[in-house]
């Protein structure tokens, strides 16, 4: 039977967590004592930005598909995305969690820098630039500033966190094949991201977004081509199957209630939409997820690491 995501304010299993709009957590994943593969059960965070250090061992991340990592790697997850992992007992890295305030602040004089952290990235290319060492170092210092109690600590951290994600912009930036748009549009990009979440209406034109962003249709297809390389209605019908995927694998909701949720004129409209975009009908698509989690995909969970 399906089951309700769990969502958290604070770090993962505390649903009772009061966070404030500065939080910051640094903490080790160590190897274990034990025969078995353990891990976080799918999940997400309202209001955290984490990265996910894997030096090494052996595991797997689910948003939503499984993937399996080669460590070492580096594993980035905004607010509001659901995502699990899977590690076998020899796993050792390091997580670092912000609250997306946090992260807004940083960031907040670079929004190109801002909109490409700000999506699921697995980074296990590196090179001579950035290393994964330069990136883990960086981590430790954070964790050492945390937790002393120095003169100019706060301005200590900022500084370590925009080297931090320049380091990380630069090595996503390496790793692509176009090239960098320009921040004008890239901030019009994530805003348009907002807008689009704000508002999950199938029925809602593209016109409708871009007289909000006070752009011109053309102009918000070009951003979204020159930023993802898909149309803006690309981008919104990505969202909605995202979404989609959410609530037939993480609710009980029937499919017709799920059409509605999303803003559908009818379920049939829906489901022809949802068979498009996957392939599946979504109670095929819904009991396709079921029979792979029966089969044991997922490894058991240890709610001792804070995710």
């Amino acid at each position: 039977m399906p089951t309700n995501i769990a969502r958290y304010h604070g770090l993962y299993g505390d649903a009772k967590a009061q966070l404030s709009h500065d939080y910051l957590a640094s903490q080790l994943i160590a190897p274990r004592p034990r025969a078995t593969d353990w891990g976080l059960k799918p999940h997400l965070h309202e209001n955290l930005f984490q990265l996910f250090f894997l030096e090494a061992g052996r595991a797997a991340f689910e948003a939503p598909e499984p993937v399996a990592l080669r460590t070492p790697c580096l594993v980035i997850i905004p607010a509001n995305t659901v995502h699990g992992f899977t590690f076998s007992p020899q796993v050792r890295g390091r997580t670092l969690t912000l609250s997306e305030a946090l992260l807004d602040t940083i960031l907040q004089a670079t929004p190109g820098v801002l909109v490409e952290v700000n999506a699921v990235h697995i980074l296990s290319e590196f090179n001579t630039e950035v290393t994964f060492g330069d990136l883990l170092d960086l981590e430790m210092q954070i964790h050492q500033e945390i937790h002393a109690e120095l003169p100019g600590k706060q301005l200590a951290l900022n500084g370590y966190f925009k080297l931090l994600f320049v380091k990380i912009f630069r090595l996503l930036q390496h790793n692509r094949r176009k090239q960098e748009s320009p921040n004008r549009a890239l901030h019009y990009y994530r805003e348009f991201q907002k807008a689009i979440e704000r508002t999950p209406d199938f029925s809602r034109k593209i016109s409708d977004y871009a007289r909000e962003l006070k752009i011109t249709q053309v102009h918000l297809n070009r951003i979204c081509q020159a930023v993802k390389g898909k149309t803006a209605q690309q981008v919104v019908q990505a969202h909605l199957i995202r979404k989609a995927h959410n609530f037939l694998l993480y609710t009980s909701l029937s499919v017709a209630e799920i059409a509605y949720e999303l803003q559908f004129v009818d379920p049939g409209y829906f489901t022809r939409f949802f068979r498009k975009q996957t392939g599946l009908a979504p109670g095929a698509y819904r009991a396709k997820a079921y029979r792979s989690e029966g089969a044991g995909k997922t490894g058991k969970v240890d709610a001792s690491l804070s995710s």
